[in-house]
């Protein structure tokens, strides 16, 4: 603040010395003396940063004297240095020797235009994404119609699971309009109708129509990956199967994920030998399905480490922050931790076939009841983990089906009960991530399964009726079939809690088959109240059956205040005032918010 303090002492004689030192080494040093010292501690194995950090700040400076033709014989060199073997010894490290030079030339004006392929591959091995992608996306802006930049660009974003940015790269590029739609409706999430759109385009490209005949083989390929990316994400492995059988050559990693899903061990077996696939924590992971499968515990363990490895230096390659990259990682590792339980599993089964002795599971069946994917996670992630405990329930049920004997009939059953439990959670899933038929086609699976156990033994049965019926209610189509479900179930052995819900979505059934049909008939009006009543009386706490029953009245009500010549505001002026209790929402009419309040 201006002001002037003196100082005296002990404090002013080491400014002397100081300003004495100073003075000496800037008449006697030359710069070489003076940079020695920095030099050393640049050379220091803790001054990683310090070195990555100075090397950016210079290279630049030097890259700018040197003249056009000069920056373009070190271009050789230049990229001789960063593919170098010998970085790859350093791949884990941050920063890394790739790192530095990347952000250096990410510095330089102009940059040097290298390789999409060798970028591409770089920010992968070296963990340099956040440096490879802004020299792809400079030499794109200069070079616009080359494809390899759009491809390393696509392939970047892929890896790291950025949807939106593949979408991104694939909108500037692609030709059609179609496709960007078909992108558009991935990215919302509309697998169903993102599958129809790619399915489209391909059926009119195959039919040979004018607009779409001159496609691009890039984006066709995009056309098909579509497919296939809808197709896992509606859990349609059958129709996945067909495909990869069809094409056996050029999809052997989808071929070999059908075949452990289907069970087809055999075939799993025989891709094994004849596909020679990089090794991938992928395939570590089924090598050590069919290694559990064949009862070969000690390979699955060394086939599990070897996955669990392989998965750890990918996570070490990934961005430092979380992003969805690391979701298929984090799967991958529960899954790997629910093989290496089901190992422990087997073993505990064979020792209680040799001692005829009921085996102790419970503590593991409760942990994977309780360790599930979040609800939001999409089908393919609860798939592989339902997929794989379905083997395992299958084997548990044979096992104890031939140590409880007659005697002990739930003891027999303990494997089903679990399966129906995984399954209706899974189908309650789909249901809730608007995916009705998936959730449909789940139920009917597991229907195959226990269909010769009696409704009595499997304590989730209500769930799997529930899970049908309010699937059909999402699709028109298959209204008829949810009744008739619910019409055909054996209620006896239910709560009453239980049969009423079920009498209430049998009176929505009703209500929406019989708008499907055009209007609801005098009939249909008693039996959707009569299925209402029903709901109520059997279980009178139950604020669900209440309101379906209120706004089935209120509709019937306001249709006929319609219907003898009154208007929406006569019908709204005509509704009772709310009680003291309540005031109105902001968020809309009362029937506008019990139905957002049902779904």
């Amino acid at each position: 603040r201006g002001e002037v303090r003196v100082v005296s002492g002990q404090a002013a004689g080491l400014m002397r010395d100081a300003a004495a030192f100073l003075t000496a080494c800037a008449r006697r040093l030359s710069v070489g003396e003076l940079l020695a010292p920095l030099c050393e501690l640049l050379h220091d194995p803790s001054a990683a940063r310090l070195a990555c950090e100075a090397w950016v700040a210079l290279f630049p400076q030097l890259w700018r004297t040197l003249t056009a033709s000069e920056q373009l014989a070190h271009y050789k060199p230049l990229l001789s240095t960063l593919q170098r073997p010998a970085h790859n010894k350093t791949a884990g490290h941050s920063p890394n020797v790739v790192q530095a030079w990347l952000a250096a030339l990410c510095a330089c004006s102009p940059a040097p235009r290298l390789p999409a392929a060798t970028l591409r591959s770089l920010a992968a091995r070296h963990n340099a994404w956040h440096l490879a992608m802004p020299l792809l996306q400079q030499s794109l802006a200069l070079a616009p119609t080359e494809p390899a930049w759009y491809d390393a660009l696509a392939s970047l974003h892929s890896a790291l699971g950025d949807r939106d940015g593949h979408a991104a790269v694939w909108k500037q590029r692609a030709l059609h309009a179609e496709t960007r739609r078909a992108l558009a409706l991935e990215q919302y999430g509309a697998w169903q109708a993102a599958q129809d759109a790619y399915a489209e385009c391909m059926s009119r490209w195959q039919a040979g129509e004018m607009t779409l005949v001159n496609t691009p083989q890039p984006e066709l390929a995009l056309w098909e990956e579509g497919i296939v990316r809808s197709a896992k994400a509606l859990n349609q492995w059958e129709l996945l199967s067909e495909y990869a059988k069809a094409w056996p050559g050029s999809q052997p990693a989808l071929l070999m994920e059908c075949a452990w899903k289907s069970a087809d061990w055999e075939r799993l077996r025989d891709l094994f030998r004849r596909c020679d696939m990089r090794s991938q924590a992928a395939l570590k992971m089924l090598q050590t399905y069919a290694a559990i499968h064949d009862g070969k515990l000690a390979e699955a363990e060394g086939r599990c480490n070897e996955g669990i490895q392989i998965a750890l230096a990918q996570w070490c390659s990934l961005p430092p922050v979380s992003l969805s990259s690391h979701t298929h990682l984090l799967q991958m590792f529960q899954q790997f931790q629910e093989l290496q339980e089901s190992a422990q599993m087997l073993l505990e089964l064979n020792t209680a076939q040799r001692n005829n002795q009921v085996p102790d599971l419970n503590s593991i069946l409760v942990t994977w009841r309780e360790r599930l994917p979040n609800v939001w996670e999409e089908l393919p992630a609860w798939n592989d983990l339902v997929s794989w405990r379905n083997h395992m329930f299958s084997h548990i049920n044979n096992v104890l089906g031939r140590l409880a004997g007659s005697e002990n009939p739930a003891l027999a059953t303990k494997g089903y009960r679990e399966l129906l439990w995984t399954v209706v959670r899974f189908a309650h899933v789909a249901r809730r991530q608007n995916l009705p038929q998936a959730c449909v086609s789940i139920i009917a699976k597991v229907q195959t399964v226990t269909a010769g156990v009696a409704g009595e033994q499997l304590h989730d049965a209500f769930s799997k009726l529930r899970e049908q019926a309010r699937s059909c209610l999402q699709m028109p189509q298959y209204l008829k079939q949810g009744l008739q479900a619910l019409l055909q179930a054996d209620v006896q052995f239910m709560a009453t809690p239980q049969r009423a819900e079920l009498f209430a979505t049998k009176g929505e059934l009703l209500l929406a088959l019989a708008d499907a049909s055009g209007g609801l008939s005098a009939g249909d009006e008693e039996a959707v109240s009569q299925a209402f009543a029903t709901a109520v009386s059997l279980h009178a706490e139950m604020p669900r059956g209440w309101l379906l029953w209120a706004l089935f009245y209120d509709r019937a009500y306001r249709t006929l205040l319609a219907g003898n010549g009154g208007s929406a505001m006569q019908v709204d002026a005509a509704a009772p005032p709310p009680t003291s209790g309540g005031a109105a929402s902001p968020g809309g009419t009362a029937p506008a918010m019990a139905e957002r309040a049902l779904t």
